[in-house]
C-alpha cells in the first residue's frame, strides 16, 4: 500500500509492522465542527479502515485542543474575569461531546479512537519545555514566556519548513518572536511553548511550574508531546491532518520533537487532506460562516452517510467544491445502496462461481486502496459490482460487507430509508386518517390527505407492507 508524503513529496509503501501508530491532529473545541473539519476527519477514518482492511494493525490518537487563545477567550466570554480551569474543562467539555455526536453521525470509528485532551497532559507539556530548555532550543523572555529558538534549530539541523517545501525559507529571515497561537505563513518567529499568564486575557486560566511560572502551553507543543506519551516515546508511523496545519503546527511539531529526540525520529509519513470550499470558497469559523452537519440534517434523512459518501467522490489530495446539488447526489446514492440492500431477499445457496467474481472485485478493491488510498476508484468497483450482479443477491451482500470495512456507510445490515419514521401529531393523525381512506378505497381523499402530509414536510410512499413516511428532501 502506497502513500503520498508530504514531507518526501512522493508516494511512499506503508511498512509492514507489527502496529503502526497513526496520529490525527484534533479539533479545537471552541465552537462546532463545520463540514470541512469532518472531511479531514473522515479521511482518516477512511485511512485507518484501509489499514486494518490491507492487514495492518494500526493504534489511533487524535488530541483534543482543550486550550488555547480561542478556548480562554470563549471560556472567559460565558464565565467572565474569574474563569478558572475548571470553567475552561466545563465550556470545552460541550463542544467536544458535540463533536463526538457528529463522529458518530459520520460514522467514524470513534470506538477505537483514543482522544487526550491537552488539560490531561500539561505536566508531560512543562516536562518536554523543560528539557528543551535544558538541551538549548528554548529559552525563558523578558515576558516570562518560554519560546522555541528557530535560529538554534536551523543551526543544529538546517531543514526547518522542510515539510512544506524546500523553497520555504527563500528570502525570509527570522524575525521578532511571536506570542499568538496561530500566524500567517510569512512569519519566522519564535514561537511559544508556554505563555506566561496574562490576568486581563486569560482570567484565572494557569498552571504553575517552579521554573516555568504561571501560564499554559503554547498551541504547537501539545501535539509533539502527546504523540510522546501516547505511543510510548515510539516514532509515529503516520500524521495526518489538514493542509492548513502544515505551517505553522505541523512544522514547529518536527521542530520541537527533533530538537529533542534527533532528526528522522518523530514522525515517518505525513498524509494531509486538501481543502473543502463551499461555492468556490472557503470556510472560516472566525468569517462566522460555515456549514455544519445540522445544516445537512435539514435537508436530508440519514445526512451523515449522505456526507460521508459526497466525501469519497474526491481524492484526498484533491480539493472538493461542496455544493447542496452534490450533497443531493450523494444522498440519491446513499438511498439507493441503502434500498437495494434493504430489499434482499436471499433465498438458495451459492452458486459456484461466485467465489471467483467476489475475489475479482476484491482484488479491485485492494488496487485502488494501494494506489494512494484511491477512494473514488474504490467505490467504482463497488458500483460496477452491482451492475454486474443485478441478479446475484448473496454475491451483492458479500461485496458490500467486505467493501464496507472500508466506506464505514452501514451497508451491513442497511436500514431502508422508507422505513416509518417518528412522525410529528398532526403528521401522524393524517396518516392514520389517509389509512383508513385507502381501506375505504376512498382514493380521492388519500390523495388529497398525501398533500397534506406533504405541505407539512413528509412524503408518503405506498408498499406492499403500507405505507411508509420519510422527511421531504428540501434541497
Amino acid at each position: 500500500m502506497k502513500l503520498y508524503n508530504t514531507l518526501s513529496k512522493q508516494l511512499e509503501e506503508v511498512p509492514k509492522k507489527d502496529h503502526l501508530n497513526v496520529y490525527t491532529c484534533g479539533p479545537t473545541v471552541y465552537n462546532y465542527a463545520h463540514i470541512g473539519n469532518l472531511r479531514s476527519y473522515i479521511v482518516a477514518d477512511l485511512l485507518f479502515r484501509s489499514l486494518k482492511h490491507e492487514g495492518f494493525n494500526p493504534k489511533w490518537v487524535m488530541n483534543i485542543t482543550d486550550i488555547d487563545d480561542k478556548t480562554i477567550k470563549g471560556t472567559v466570554e460565558k464565565y467572565g474575569a474569574q474563569a478558572n480551569v475548571e470553567n475552561l474543562r466545563e465550556f470545552t467539555k460541550f463542544y467536544y461531546d458535540e463533536f463526538l455526536k457528529d463522529l458518530h453521525k459520520v460514522k467514524v470509528s470513534v470506538e477505537d479512537i483514543t482522544f487526550v485532551r491537552v488539560t490531561d497532559v500539561i505536566p508531560q507539556i512543562q516536562e518536554f519545555i523543560v528539557e528543551l530548555i535544558n538541551k538549548g532550543y528554548a529559552y525563558k523572555a523578558e515576558d516570562g514566556s518560554v519560546y522555541f529558538s528557530i535560529e538554534k534549530y536551523q543551526k543544529d539541523f538546517n531543514d526547518y519548513g522542510e515539510l512544506v517545501g524546500e523553497k520555504f525559507l527563500e528570502g525570509k529571515k527570522v524575525g521578532a518572536r511571536v506570542a499568538v497561537d496561530e500566524y500567517e505563513k510569512d512569519n519566522l518567529s519564535d514561537f511559544a511553548l508556554w505563555k506566561a499568564h496574562n490576568s486581563e486575557s486569560d482570567a484565572q486560566i494557569f498552571w504553575d511550574h517552579p521554573l516555568l511560572g504561571k501560564g499554559r502551553p503554547g498551541w504547537h507543543i501539545e501535539c509533539s508531546v502527546i504523540n510522546r506519551v501516547a505511543f510510548s516515546g515510539e516514532v509515529t508511523d503516520i500524521h495526518t491532518g489538514g493542509v492548513d496545519l502544515i505551517f505553522p503546527h505541523h512544522t514547529n511539531e518536527i521542530a520541537q520533537s527533533q530538537a529533542l529526540l534527533g532528526k528522522g525520529n518523530f514522525v515517518k509519513h505525513w498524509c494531509h487532506c486538501e481543502h473543502l470550499m463551499v461555492d468556490d470558497k472557503k470556510m472560516a469559523k472566525r468569517d462566522g460562516k460555515f456549514l455544519q452537519l445540522s445544516d445537512m440534517a435539514e435537508k436530508v434523512p440519514l445526512p451523515g452517510e449522505a456526507l460521508r459518501y459526497l466525501f469519497t467522490q474526491s481524492s484526498y489530495r484533491m480539493r472538493q467544491n461542496f455544493t447542496w446539488e452534490s450533497f443531493l447526489g450523494a444522498y440519491k446514492a446513499v438511498e439507493k445502496l441503502f434500498n437495494t440492500l434493504a430489499s434482499h431477499k436471499i433465498i438458495g445457496e451459492n452458486q459456484p462461481e461466485q467465489a471467483d467474481i467476489l475475489k475479482e472485485y476484491l482484488a479491485m478493491a485492494k488496487q485502488a486502496l494501494d494506489d494512494d488510498m484511491n477512494i473514488p476508484a474504490f467505490v467504482a468497483a463497488l458500483w460496477e459490482s452491482f451492475g454486474h450482479l443485478a441478479a446475484n443477491l448473496r454475491t451483492q451482500d458479500e461485496i458490500a460487507k467486505k467493501f464496507d470495512e472500508v466506506l464505514g456507510l452501514g451497508l451491513i445490515n442497511p436500514p431502508s430509508i422508507l422505513e416509518n419514521i417518528e412522525l410529528p401529531e398532526a403528521a401522524a393523525n393524517l396518516v392514520k386518517a389517509r389509512q383508513a381512506a385507502r381501506e375505504a378505497k376512498d382514493f380521492a381523499k388519500s390523495d388529497e390527505l398525501r398533500k397534506e402530509i406533504e405541505a407539512l414536510g413528509f412524503e408518503v410512499k405506498d408498499t406492499a407492507e403500507g405505507q411508509k413516511i420519510r422527511k421531504k428532501i428540501s434541497i
